[in-house]
This record gives C-alpha cells, sequence and structure tokens, in this order.
C-alpha cells in the first residue's frame, strides 16, 4: 500500500485497512492528508482512534521537520498546538530528533519544541540545548528559550556571551534584552565595544532598551568605522531605538549619498527613524542633489549632435 491508496482508504465508506492507511500517511503523507486524518482521531473504535492520533502526529512532526522554513509562521504555531493537544507527551517523540545523529534534523526539532511553549519540559530541554556542542543548536535554543523564561532567569543563558560563536552571542545578547531584566545592563556594558557589528549593535540596542540612553559616542564611532557593515549595523539600530542627536543625523545624511547600497538604504531608513527637521531635510536635500547630479551626468553622457551646415558649399 502506498500514500495513494491509502488516501483512497480513509475516503472511502470501508473499515477495513483504515489503521494501516493512517499508518502510511503518518510516515509519507502531505499536510494536506491531516484533516481527513483528524476525522478519524475520535473513532467509535478505540484502537482506530489511537492510531490516528499517532500518525496524526508523525505526519504534523515529519512535515515541520522538512519542511519548517518554508510554512507560514501562523501555519507552525496551529501545527505545534494541534500536536500538544494529541499527544500531551509529543515532547519524548521529539526527543528521537533531538538526540539523533542527523545535524539538521537536529536543529528543526529544536525549532519545533519552540512551538510547544505550554509543555513543562520544553524549558529544561532547551535549558540543556544551549550547552550543546553545535553552534546552531545553542544559537536557535538561546532564541527560543528567552521566549518562555522569566526576566529572573537570566542566570540560565548569561554564560553564552562568551560562547566563541558570534552567532550565539549575538542571538543571547537578543535574549537577554527580551527579558527585560535592568540589573544585566552593568554586564552588557562590557561589550559595548565588541568587534563584531551585530553583537556590538544588539549591546548598544538591549543597553538603550533597558534604560541606558546614553549611546550616541558609541552609534558615531560605529558610524566613524571603516567597515561598511559596522556603518550598516550603527544605521540599523538607529532605525529601531528611534535615537536623534545631531553628531547621528550629520553621519546618516553623509551615508545617504554612499555607493554600498545596504549602508545607503539604512542611512534612508536611519534619517527617516530620527524624523528630526534636520533629519528630514538632508533626504530632501541630498534627494534633488542626486537628481541634479543624475541629470548633469546625462548630459555630460549624451551630447547633442547638429548636422553640419553645407549651404556655404
Amino acid at each position: 500500500m502506498n500514500a495513494d491508496i491509502a488516501r483512497k482508504i480513509l475516503a472511502s465508506s470501508a473499515t477495513g485497512n483504515n489503521e494501516k492507511a493512517l499508518e502510511i500517511l503518518g510516515r509519507e503523507g502531505k499536510l494536506t492528508d491531516l484533516q481527513s486524518m483528524l476525522a478519524f482521531v475520535k473513532n467509535s473504535n478505540c484502537q482506530t482512534g489511537k492510531t490516528a492520533v499517532l500518525a496524526c502526529s508523525n505526519l504534523i512532526r515529519n512535515n515541520l521537520i522538512t519542511h519548517f522554513n518554508d510554512l507560514d509562521p501562523q501555519v507552525r504555531q496551529k501545527l505545534g498546538a494541534i500536536m500538544e493537544s494529541l499527544v500531551p507527551q509529543i515532547v519524548d517523540e521529539i526527543g528521537k530528533d533531538l538526540y539523533c545523529t542527523d545535524d539538521e534534523r537536529r536543529l528543526r526539532a529544536v525549532q519545533i519544541l519552540g512551538l510547544l511553549k505550554k509543555n513543562p519540559t520544553t524549558r529544561n530541554i532547551l535549558a540543556k540545548l544551549v550547552q550543546d556542542r553545535d553552534e546552531k543548536i545553542r544559537a536557535t535554543a538561546v532564541n527560543l528559550l528567552s521566549k518562555i523564561i522569566g526576566p529572573n532567569d537570566h542566570d540560565i543563558i548569561m554564560s553564552l556571551l562568551n560562547d566563541k560563536d558570534k552567532r550565539v552571542r549575538a542571538n543571547t545578547v537578543e535574549a537577554l534584552e527580551r527579558l527585560g531584566n535592568k540589573r544585566i545592563v552593568p554586564i552588557l556594558l562590557r561589550f559595548r565595544r565588541d568587534p563584531v557589528n551585530r553583537i556590538r549593535g544588539n549591546v548598544l540596542k538591549a543597553l538603550y532598551t533597558l534604560g541606558f540612553t546614553e549611546i550616541a559616542d558609541d552609534l558615531a564611532q560605529m558610524l566613524d568605522n571603516s567597515d561598511n557593515f559596522m556603518k550598516a549595523s550603527a544605521l540599523w539600530v538607529i532605525t529601531q531605538i528611534k535615537i536623534s542627536h545631531k553628531k547621528l543625523e550629520d553621519r546618516a545624511g553623509l551615508y545617504f549619498l554612499s555607493d554600498n547600497d545596504m549602508v545607503f538604504t539604512n542611512a534612508k531608513k536611519a534619517l527617516l527613524a530620527m524624523n528630526t527637521l534636520r533629519a528630514l531635510g538632508y533626504i530632501e536635500f541630498l534627494k534633488s542633489e542626486s537628481l541634479e547630479g543624475a541629470t548633469a551626468k546625462q548630459k555630460i553622457q549624451k551630447p547633442e549632435f547638429k548636422l553640419k551646415d553645407t549651404s556655404k558649399y
């Protein structure tokens, strides 16, 4: 029996092979099969109902692991809720994937775990996974953990500020900001000169969000850096927290003329986010300058050619 035959069996009124059909779709089915399978969960035949529950759970888990990033976030949340309602011990089932040898499958399993926020064991598992050997697992786990722990549980992830992987460190700063505990400000201040642009930007954004607002000079230093990624990150921070200062407006205005697309785009967004007369003035002035420059360049590139006057010959 294959998946196509299994679908036909479930669609028919015959009951002989329903359990076998459910098992096959649980392994090989698509999300479009879920609705017809859920109809058997409360079947009058107890064994058929149990088989349907397990099959639906397997189908959801397999499809989430295979297509997680392709699914809309709301769809993922809904599927996670269905899994939790069907199988309370679903975390145990996901555990089979969490500790397998396929790192990509493990990562997807961690992401699925993040959908099961109501499950009491999710927190403990994620707390262990922030110490995993795989940096992708650590980075994902710390991000998910910050969404289910309280502001006073920051000690669980604090050590990751010194992780060897820059993505893990950047995610940890974001996680600490999300927790909203102002007592971590002195700790974050130590990382305001981090050489990695994303970490440095995240730290300044977190400091500002947590009440430490004296970061204009730090942002100006980032904007004065020769690295375009550092400039772009500083401009991104400005767009997020909408901080305005003359020195930041002037630098953002300067980079509105940058030939680097990333810096130019972020500079424009930063000026709009600051929304001061000076910042908006830069946009209008530089727009007109750019337009005039383009027109002049076009005239130079396309000179007028006149026909030779032959009347005197």
